[in-house]
């Protein structure tokens, strides 16, 4: 099964710099830009976390689901996309997670 990682790492990568352009000539607020992005990442947790959940289910029961392999496949794409925000959002965060881990 292709999951076109590469495609839609750079698909992603491509948004997230137009957002970054978008924020340099004021377009777009840093704030509403963050915040797009903690949606994009909700939503993608949301999307992979069911779809994974009702997948084990199908699995640990042996259900058979008539739509296991393009569930299987939208949770695996969504899971792609949700690392790849989940990665700017720590990047965000780096002063906080440095803070956690000083010597005092």
């Amino acid at each position: 099964m292709d999951y076109q990682f590469f495609l839609t790492s750079i698909l992603i990568f491509g948004a997230y710099i137009i957002s970054l352009v978008f924020v340099k000539i004021n377009k777009l607020t840093l704030l509403k830009q963050r915040q797009f992005w903690n949606v994009i990442l909700l939503i993608t947790f949301l999307i992979s976390g069911i779809l994974g959940l009702i997948l084990a289910w199908s699995i640990d029961q042996k259900v058979s689901i008539a739509w296991y392999m393009p569930a299987l496949k939208l949770h695996v794409k969504m899971g792609i996309v949700m690392a790849w925000v989940a990665i700017f959002h720590i990047i965000w965060h780096l002063w906080y997670f440095k803070g956690l881990f000083k010597k005092k």
